[in-house]
């Protein structure tokens, strides 16, 4: 996600210097400390920044999406998506459509997202984060085009070897009850990545409860416990794998 917070700051910047023209009021110059502030990571007076810029001009776009973007990095996302839904308002801009989509999926308030995402890739079509967003938000909803977006992902060049499109596209395929395609989507996934323990589990999960291979199951379901033990996030997961092998060991 650290690329895509970047971007964010980038189309600030970018529709900051394209709004900025001029002799600057007392709004934008605090739009510009907080920006700088920003860059530098340093949030908290990046935060009162923007906070003195949305009370010279509360209806300001770009200053609803910079204090939604420093309230976020100061860990208040309830504040965050508000002043981000103020931004939304205007629904021209595509740096406060972003924002706000952006926010609503890393709360998990997926169907709530699909909205700003859309108007924002209808604003700009060829923007890559966006899609990854909006492709990742149908996913976990399970829509009718879930499946079209993510297979557009793999129309760039920098996710056609992607494994995490390849792997969600097999999930997408277990969801819709076509097990066996997933497992050529899984199998694509893991060849890119052979040693990523998640992707040996879903192997394992759609073999043991999906095609009914146990033989196969157990294969993925040992080297999903020879890759995840080191590591330690997936100690949960680690128990219920042995818990499973022991119910299905011949």
């Amino acid at each position: 996600m650290r690329s895509i917070k970047f971007f964010c700051f980038a189309a600030v910047c970018a529709a900051f210097l394209m709004t900025a023209c001029g002799p600057a009021p007392t709004a934008d110059e605090w739009m510009r400390k907080s920006l700088a502030s920003a860059k530098e990571a340093k949030w908290g007076r990046a935060l009162d920044q923007a906070e003195n810029a949305v009370a010279k001009a509360p209806g300001s776009t770009l200053a609803n999406v910079l204090l939604a973007i420093a309230l976020e990095h100061n860990n208040r996302p309830e504040e965050s998506l508000n002043a981000a839904i103020r931004a939304g308002a205007d629904t021209s801009s595509f740096i406060a459509q972003y924002t706000l989509g952006r926010l609503y999926c890393r709360q998990g308030k997926y169907d709530s997202s699909v909205k700003p995402l859309t108007r924002a890739l209808e604003l700009r079509p060829d923007d890559e984060n966006t899609l990854i967003l909006l492709a990742r938000a149908k996913l976990r909803l399970n829509t009718e085009d879930a499946l079209s977006l993510n297979l557009r992902l793999l129309t760039l060049p920098q996710f056609a070897q992607s494994p995490v499109i390849y792997n969600e596209i097999g999930v997408l395929m277990v969801l819709k009850g076509e097990p066996k395609k997933a497992r050529s989507y899984f199998d694509h996934a893991q060849n890119l990545d052979a040693d990523n323990p998640y992707l040996k589990l879903n192997n394992a999960i759609l073999h043991d409860y999906q095609l009914g291979d146990l033989m196969k199951a157990r294969q993925y379901y040992n080297n999903f416990l020879q890759l995840s033990s080191t590591h330690p996030e997936l100690l949960d997961e680690y128990k219920k794998v042995q818990k499973r092998l022991d119910d299905i060991r011949l």
